[in-house]
């Protein structure tokens, strides 16, 4: 299992770049199995935050069972661990009316992480 973050991001007159949507609004959290079933909650759940914002970037953590934690589990970034690991970047489309993967927005940050590598 894994606990996914969703940041809400707004264009704002004047900038440049995407800022996060502020307060409550701008984030929010939710647990799902894999990528694949984090991506089929967006459109259930938070289609109306995502109508309201230009993009989100959706990351992961694992969550593991630790019984010396409150709760019986704690989140670890286990980012290291998977090199096929990525930010998503997701947006709304008007006109299908559906939530879907930003790929050009995802592709560009992959580029930009391979200049860092290479390093």
């Amino acid at each position: 299992m894994r606990k996914y973050t969703v940041l809400f991001m707004e264009q704002r007159i004047g900038r440049t770049y995407l800022s996060q949507v502020p307060g409550a609004e701008g984030v929010a959290s939710f647990d799902a199995a894999d990528d694949d079933a984090a991506l089929a909650y967006l459109p259930d759940h938070l289609t109306r935050q995502m109508t309201n914002c230009v993009r989100a970037e959706l990351s992961s953590m694992a969550i593991i069972s630790d019984t010396t934690s409150s709760g019986g589990t704690r989140i670890v970034d286990d980012s290291l661990k998977n090199p096929y690991f990525q930010e998503m970047y997701v947006k709304y489309d008007a006109k299908t009316k559906q939530v879907e993967v930003d790929f050009e927005s995802t592709k560009t940050a992959l580029i930009a992480d391979a200049a860092v590598l290479r390093k």
